[in-house]
């Protein structure tokens, strides 16, 4: 608030108080009022009236100033009320309690929509877990049968991509609620992939891929179970987009500078078109090899990108078309 727009707004009390003063002294100069005295009692008005609107104008000024600044200060405009305090005029009470009305109601609204939001999370993780139990012994099933060597090669890829996307199920929903339940711990970069490697044992071995893991002699502090599913993903994809006439290489290895560790899971698939390489991270997206394979869905990338901002990891992928893509992880040296 400005001084110019805070008498615009009292324009009627400064021509009320001029009007008052000129009827005044007009009246007080007819029954021979001495001059001095006239002029005195003028600028005593004056001064009185100047001083009212000076100090109102400071009150409301202090507030609604302080209400702007705050305001744009501030993401969470909800917050307002804990920046600023009641004023002690009038209209100034007044909207500071419509704030505390607003902000009281929008509170339980927020309130009632994060104990759905849990509710929703709490059966989502429970569905995943159940259903997992049919998924196990469905892997045992199929690996007792006695049916032809590539049906069953069949059923365990199908087992295995639903094991997947129930797991994708299960981090994206605890992705986006604000509280994840992380837990950070130091954790060996070879037990991790050792773990990731030997869930995808058979699908390695099925289509004939040459895993080759080296220098992951490092502990990173990061949540192990978190880590495992990002590194789990990302190997999916590898497999996913191989070359279909090229025997398949998958090279995961990690290595340290800058104060960061960084793993690199590299492959020589069919590669990500440049224009292509901006989007990855973005939800749902697919590009133009998800357009040629019906198994993309474009939430494995978008899921482990925001874990990693989460952790305050860093992913980056760099590809060329028909050559290589190399998926890296960087974990800073982070003290427990």
């Amino acid at each position: 608030m400005t001084i110019i727009s805070y008498l615009k707004d009292h324009w009627v009390y400064v021509v009320t108080q001029t009007f008052f003063l000129l009827m005044f002294t007009a009246m007080l100069e007819l029954v021979g009022t001495p001059a001095p005295i006239l002029s005195f009692l003028a600028i005593v008005y004056v001064v009185f009236a100047v001083m009212y609107l000076a100090t109102d104008y400071y009150k409301r000024a202090k507030f609604l100033n302080s209400l702007s600044r705050n305001l744009e200060k501030i993401d969470q405009k909800y917050l307002i009320l804990d920046t600023i305090e009641c004023p002690d005029y009038l209209e100034g009470r007044m909207i500071y309690e419509n704030l505390y009305q607003i902000n009281k109601s929008m509170n339980e609204h927020v309130k009632g929509y994060k104990e759905n939001v849990n509710h929703y999370k709490d059966y989502i993780e429970m569905w995943v877990h159940e259903v997992k139990l049919p998924l196990s012994s469905l892997s045992l099933i199929i690996h007792n049968m006695k049916a032809g060597e590539e049906t069953t090669r069949k059923l365990r890829e199908q087992l295995m991509r639903l094991d997947n996307y129930a797991d994708q199920i299960l981090y994206y929903v605890r992705s986006e609620t604000a509280s994840a339940d992380y837990q950070f711990c130091r954790t060996s970069l070879k037990s991790l992939v050792s773990a990731v490697a030997q869930r995808n044992r058979t699908a390695i071995q099925e289509k004939d891929i040459s895993l080759k893991v080296h220098d992951l002699g490092y502990e990173v502090i990061t949540d192990s179970k978190w880590m495992e599913f990002m590194v789990n993903q990302i190997l999916d994809n590898a497999m996913k987009y191989m070359k279909p006439d090229e025997a398949g290489e998958i090279e995961i290895y990690a290595e340290e500078a800058e104060g960061q560790i960084t793993l690199h899971i590299k492959d020589n698939g069919i590669g990500i078109s440049e224009r292509d390489l901006p989007r990855l991270f973005e939800k749902s997206f697919t590009g133009d090899n998800g357009r040629v394979s019906a198994k993309s869905t474009g939430m494995g990338l978008y899921i482990v990108k925001k874990l990693c901002d989460q952790m305050g990891h860093r992913i980056r992928i760099t590809s060329k078309k028909g050559e290589y893509t190399n998926v890296s992880i960087s974990i800073g040296t982070f003290t427990l």
